[in-house]
């Protein structure tokens, strides 16, 4: 009886350690060393070295398909690197940024998951309080094993902190609510707050502003803040970088094609960038002009030797000919030269570079007036736009915003009132979605055929488009990339590219930072106020609304039950 007593107590102590599920507390730690990700045949992750640990607060950033939601599975271990080591001590919880709904789960299988081992904690002390007061041989040791579990799960508290954090995220809190029954935005609410409330020494997070309101960004910022362990998020939300972040793992291309950490939160992370790059741009210079310098000898000892094989007639014949032999050496030792000369400073990113447009200031470009759009804008909005002018479109979800953008773009017509293009305007419409292109399209197929249609409807002249490259947002690599294949980001950039190559004198721009990287999204910022085009933005974008907080607003609104008579 003994024997199963202490198999019990051993169990228990076991169980409670079972996948490293005990909080570490101040030695809780996530560290990769050397690791190198191969997907799909091609070098996802090389070379990342970086340690999560205790206090915190990393920003995992870089463009779309640099391998950042890889990197966070990687040290969650939910991916095995190909090289490289990983080391994980105290609880790692983890947001993805998709969350199915299998048959039969509910917002109460989430929160039970998410309090599972403080529940287990729990019991864990009744039990060994019982075996402690009926005097069961190592009852002490086990009851001191579930008291140490369940303070360091702080586990009396779980129920409720799930609760506040369901309250904070304005998440569904009823248990017996199907997860097939809410909305992806629904359902990735309820799985943070389960996440925030379960008392993980580690939180990586994945893109954890997606669907989230005003209020609940500030409760999320709040909390994260405010959490006693370690943080890793991944994310494009400036707003929360600033906020949150105080180190910066910088995937983006390299001199030395190695990631590059950055301390001093989020301006030390935009000036170390801006250094490094400045360096990167000045070595590549320096060894293009020292290639070219050594190219321009062998040129010119190539003409001497030329000169000095062919003499003027009577002149200095057997003294030219004595001299070729020192002008050969010459030309072999400059070409030696030029041929030990290696650019080893690979030719760096080239920033957003933004088309000039003839726009005049002033130049009539639109007018509007009391349009509205059945069961979507239903409010009349009327307004007028010319050359330079700027218009930032804001307004709760469900209030129409991106149905007057694509109003005023004439991709939709209105129930009521009228929109004209004036001047023979030219107009780009940016919408929240890429259109259906299809996935083995490659993006010079894609930028021909929208050229040629803007040529044929006499929106375009024979030389006036911008080139495919000429804005610098793609890449080699997203060049030859089919665009099923593409990442999120690399199909923003293309589509921007698109709607720039027309040269618009009005550009209309609904959530322009989605998919983008905090760099690309500060440089289109830059852009966005310094263009003599009239622009129009509706955005949800905390950073960016602050940014362009100086433009005039129109504020939509959703109408009450009320004055709308919905039900």
């Amino acid at each position: 009886m003994k024997n199963l007593e202490r198999a019990s107590a051993d169990q228990l102590t076991t169980d409670l350690a079972w996948g490293g599920r005990l909080p570490a507390g101040h030695r809780a730690h996530v560290r990769a060393d050397g690791v190198r990700v191969v997907l799909g045949g091609r070098v996802v992750l090389s070379d990342v070295s970086v340690t999560v640990s205790a206090g915190s607060r990393l920003a995992v950033v870089g463009e779309n398909g640099r391998g950042k939601t890889t990197l966070l599975h990687v040290l969650a271990g939910m991916i095995l690197p190909d090289q490289g080591t990983v080391e994980r001590n105290g609880t790692i919880g983890v947001a993805r940024q998709a969350l199915e709904a299998r048959g039969g789960e509910t917002v109460g299988t989430l929160v039970r998951g998410a309090i599972r081992d403080s529940e287990r904690a729990l019991r864990a002390l009744d039990d060994a309080a019982t075996a402690l007061a009926e005097g069961r041989a190592g009852a002490e040791t086990a009851y001191a094993t579930a008291l140490d579990a369940a303070t360091r799960l702080d586990a009396w508290d779980a129920q409720r902190r799930v609760d506040v954090a369901l309250a904070g995220l304005d998440a569904c809190p009823d248990r017996n609510r199907p997860l097939s029954t809410l909305s992806v935005g629904q359902r990735y609410r309820v799985r943070l707050a389960c996440l925030l409330g379960a008392h993980h020494d580690l939180l990586l997070l994945d893109e954890p502003t997606n669907h989230l309101d005003a209020d609940s960004l500030a409760f999320l910022t709040a909390r994260l803040r405010e959490h006693p362990g370690g943080v890793a998020v991944v994310t494009h939300d400036r707003a929360l970088l600033r906020d949150v972040a105080v180190e910066f793992l910088d995937l983006d291309p390299s001199p030395d094609g190695r990631p590059r950490l950055y301390a001093g939160g989020y301006s030390g992370w935009q000036e170390g960038r801006r250094r490094e790059r400045d360096r990167w741009e000045r070595d590549h210079e320096a060894q293009q002009a020292e290639h070219q310098r050594l190219a321009d000898a062998v040129q010119e000892a190539q003409g001497r030797l030329s000169t000095g094989w062919r003499p003027e007639k009577g002149h200095g014949k057997h003294q030219r000919q004595s001299r070729a032999p020192g002008l050969v050496q010459a030309l072999r030792r400059r070409q030696e030269a030029l041929d030990a000369h290696r650019i080893t400073v690979p030719e760096p990113p080239l920033p957003l570079r933004w088309p000039g447009t003839g726009t005049r200031p002033g130049m009539p470009v639109l007018a509007c007036h009391d349009v509205t759009v059945t069961g979507r804008l239903h409010r009349p909005v009327s307004l007028a736009l010319d050359g330079g002018d700027r218009l930032l479109v804001t307004g709760p979800n469900g209030a129409g915003k991106s149905t007057l953008l694509a109003v005023l773009a004439a991709d939709l017509a209105p129930t009521t009132g009228e929109v004209r293009h004036l001047s023979r305007a030219r107009i780009a419409h940016l919408g929240q979605e890429v259109p259906d292109w299809p996935a083995t399209a490659l993006a010079h197929e894609l930028y021909d055929q929208h050229v040629g249609r803007l040529r044929s409807a006499g929106r375009l002249g024979g030389d006036e488009a911008v080139s495919l490259t000429g804005t610098n947002l793609l890449d080699r690599e997203a060049l030859r990339t089919p665009v099923g294949r593409m990442s999120q980001g690399q199909q923003r950039r293309l589509n921007l590219a698109l709607r720039l190559a027309e040269r618009p004198d009005l550009l209309i721009l609904d959530e322009p930072t989605n998919h983008l990287s905090a760099s690309l999204v500060d440089e289109l910022t830059a852009a966005l106020v310094g263009t003599p085009a009239a622009v129009v933005v509706a955005t949800h974008d905390r950073q960016l609304r602050a940014d362009l907080a100086a433009w005039p607003t129109l504020h939509l609104t959703v109408p009450s039950v009320s004055s709308s008579g919905a039900g």
